[in-house]
């Protein structure tokens, strides 16, 4: 019986030997219980959302959660959140793809005319525009910007007043005569036809704009401050590089006791005081084509200009086809 045990001892520390020394491999790829989802959209940097909770991650990106039911859902600002349920199973990878559609932004166009006090024909322009700012379209829809030229009379002092920013507008567009309009950057219908006007203006609203634009302004002492924020609504394939950002301080009313020129007008309408930070605006930052922008501007405050009547008109315009996309006001 000694010789028996002592051959069973010997066995059993073997046996424990060979379970110390060599270890099973360890797995390569760990079960955890979780699924992956590959989730896309047809707008990049939406904010992807698991079950309520921010993943921290936009899209397209691959988000991993536990097997079982959840909610993914998607949100970016200028769109209408979209939320599926998805069945998540252990170790495996699903795709899923959104459609977000866009909110109700509407697009905002703007009316450049381009007039002087004594200029016969721009005494019916001015009128027609007044009326279709006001009351046909409301100035959430209708953004007028009034350039004083120095033709006929080259003394107009609306022109005067900022004669470098006119002069550079005009050149823009080679403007030749006043008065002159231009929808959106890219549509002169006749100045004094009303109902060209409106067909112009119709078929600019009817379209999808790319951006929206929100702007504040304040007056702090002898200063003006501008704040724009931009916010793409789509990804733009060709980028920014194009576009411009274009800031513009009007004046809604200027009344004088006497007629300045010989059309004999004394009201004149949302004149353009100055723009920012110079005539030939500024480029959109490139880095952040998906992301909110904001600008923001001041110009110290003129003697000629009544602080109440301030207003700020900003727009995005392509230079390339001078087109603007999208106008915003502080009406």
């Amino acid at each position: 019986m000694k010789c028996g045990f002592w051959k069973y001892f010997a066995f059993s520390l073997l046996l424990v030997a060979g379970c110390t020394t060599s270890p099973p491999a360890p797995s390569a790829d760990p079960d955890t219980g979780e699924g992956r989802v590959l989730v896309s959209a047809n707008v990049d940097s939406a904010n992807i959302f698991l079950d309520n909770i921010p993943t921290g991650k936009v899209t397209p990106d691959t988000i991993a959660a536990a097997e079982g039911i959840h909610e993914i859902r998607l949100e970016k600002q200028g769109f209408i959140a979209a939320q599926v349920n998805l069945v998540i199973i252990r170790d495996s990878v699903i795709s899923v793809s959104f459609i977000l559609q866009t909110t109700a932004t509407q697009k905002v166009v703007l009316l450049e005319d381009f007039a002087n006090v004594s200029c016969i024909p721009c005494v019916s322009s001015n009128a027609i525009i007044e009326i279709l700012a006001n009351q046909r379209y409301g100035r959430t829809k209708l953004l007028p910007i009034k350039y004083p030229t120095n033709f006929p009379s080259p003394n107009d002092p609306l022109y005067l007043a900022n004669s470098s920013s006119c002069d550079s507008r005009i050149q823009y567009y080679g403007v030749l005569f006043a008065p002159t309009t231009i929808i959106d950057g890219i549509v002169r219908p006749i100045s004094t036809d009303s109902i060209a006007m409106k067909d112009s203006i119709d078929a600019r609203l009817s379209l999808m704009p790319p951006f929206s634009l929100s702007i504040r302004d304040s007056v702090v002492g002898g200063t003006y401050y501008v704040t724009v924020a931009v916010e793409p609504l789509v990804t733009l394939g060709q980028g920014f590089s194009s576009l411009r950002l274009q800031t513009v301080v009007t004046e809604t009313n200027i009344t004088f006791a006497n007629p300045p020129g010989s059309n004999g007008e004394t009201k004149f309408y949302d004149v353009m005081r100055t723009m920012l930070p110079g005539p030939g605006g500024e480029a959109l930052a490139d880095a952040n084509r998906t992301a909110r922008i904001v600008y923001v501007r001041q110009v110290a405050l003129n003697s000629l200009w009544n602080s109440s009547q301030l207003h700020a008109v900003a727009f995005i315009q392509d230079t390339q086809t001078k087109e603007i996309l999208q106008a915003g006001s502080t009406f």
